[in-house]
């Protein structure tokens, strides 16, 4: 029977953005530390359970964004800046998106090699 390789969860992410998740799951943690919360209190701010708190600062990358972020926010982290900020860059992607197609369509190019 041929061993067994262990399966590398969440694998296809680059180091960059597992980096990116485990030092946004600490600033969490240490921010919720400074408040004297804890898990269950955070959760209860955040409006989601103690088990997803836990998977948040286990940089769990499977947790709903909509929850990290809410978190992030509760701890005082500045993900987005001031809401007048958010807005701003909301209404240029807004913007900037609407330059480009609705739709991408992918073109695959015949190449005639009939000599």
């Amino acid at each position: 029977m041929p061993p067994v390789k262990p399966c590398r969860e969440f694998g296809h992410l680059t180091r960059t953005t597992r980096a990116g998740i485990r030092a946004l799951a600490m600033q969490i943690k240490v921010g919720r530390k400074k408040r004297r919360w804890t898990q269950e209190g955070l959760a209860n701010r955040v409006g989601c359970s103690r088990l997803t708190i836990m998977a948040i600062e286990n940089a769990k990358p499977t947790v709903a964004i909509g929850y990290v972020l809410e978190a992030a926010h509760m701890v005082g982290l500045d993900v987005f800046g001031s809401p007048d900020g958010a807005k701003k860059r909301l209404e240029s992607a807004r913007e900037i998106d609407a330059i480009f197609p609705s739709r991408i369509e992918t073109y695959v190019m015949e190449i005639d090699d009939d000599f």
